[in-house]
Parts: structure tokens; C-alpha cells; sequence
């Protein structure tokens, strides 16, 4: 049996360009009454696991994931997960019974590009919170209102 290895990775837009994304969730935040969030950073995240290998998966992520021009993109071991994480974050990924299409054609791609170890990704979205004072039950409120669909998504706080 080869051997199973698990990285993470972290796919951003660029700071010069306006996230519109990142935005609307601000102003959904706001009208649920929550104040003291200036700024959501949101990236897309990616769990590739399998017969893989730092090189292998940065490959991956260059040729199926990155928009160079417009995103910026972090890797590391998942077990680690020494992502920028200065800010108080939320990551949401779909339960393990649900089907991920993004995951699926993720996985569709990497055959494309010939790549035939076994080799699966999960797929999910990281929200990073710039604020003042900002706590565990409020971005608990944030995961449940706006974030995570729970029944089919799970959510994950950290930098709390």
C-alpha cells in the first residue's frame, strides 16, 4: 500500500483587486445586526489526499485550481495547516455523505492531466474575519445564518 499523505490547499483573490464576494457576506453580517467586522477575506479551499506529494500537488493546483492573474495560492500539509490564519477564520466543507461536484470535477481534471495515482480532493471555502473583538458565538451565528447550509455542510472555527 503506498503511502497516504494530506495537504491543504488555500486559493485567494488578490488584495488589489475588490472582492465582491467577501463584501456581500459583510453586508449579510450586517443585517443580522452584527457589528465590528470591517473586512471578510474568502478563499477557496481544497483538500487533495492520496499518493501525493508536496510537487505533485502544487502542480495540480497551478494547472486545475489558480488563476494566476487575479489569485494567490498558499499549500501545506493539512495535518499543519500553517496557512496564514492571523485573522479568525471559518472553513465550510460539505459532510462526507454529500456529493462535492466541484470535488468530482476537480478529480476529472487531474486524470486529464495524466496524473494516475489514486488522488481524492474535498472542496470547501474559508472565511477570514478583520475585526475589533469578534467571538466564538458570533461567528457560530455567522456559520449557521450565512456561511453553511448544515445539513449538508459542516464548519470548522479557528483563530479563537
Amino acid at each position: 500500500m503506498k503511502k497516504q499523505n494530506n495537504y491543504l490547499v488555500q486559493i485567494g483573490l488578490k488584495k488589489v483587486f475588490f472582492d465582491a464576494f467577501g463584501q456581500d457576506i459583510l453586508h449579510s453580517i450586517r443585517e443580522l445586526g452584527i457589528e465590528g467586522i470591517e473586512t471578510v477575506y474568502v478563499y477557496d479551499v481544497y483538500r487533495v489526499y492520496g499518493e501525493v506529494n508536496f510537487s505533485l500537488v502544487k502542480r495540480i493546483a497551478r494547472s486545475l485550481l489558480l488563476d494566476p492573474v487575479a489569485h494567490e495560492m498558499a499549500v501545506c500539509r493539512y495535518q499543519d495547516n500553517k496557512l496564514k490564519r492571523k485573522l479568525p477564520c471559518v472553513e465550510v466543507w460539505y459532510r462526507r455523505a454529500v456529493t462535492d461536484p466541484v470535488a468530482l470535477t476537480a478529480m476529472k481534471g487531474i486524470k486529464d492531466l495524466g496524473i494516475t495515482v489514486d488522488i481524492n480532493v474535498s472542496c470547501g471555502k474559508k472565511y477570514e474575519f478583520s475585526a475589533a473583538n469578534i467571538d466564538r458565538p458570533t461567528l457560530e451565528t455567522i456559520a449557521t445564518k450565512i456561511l453553511a447550509n448544515t445539513l449538508i455542510q459542516e464548519f470548522i472555527i479557528q483563530g479563537i
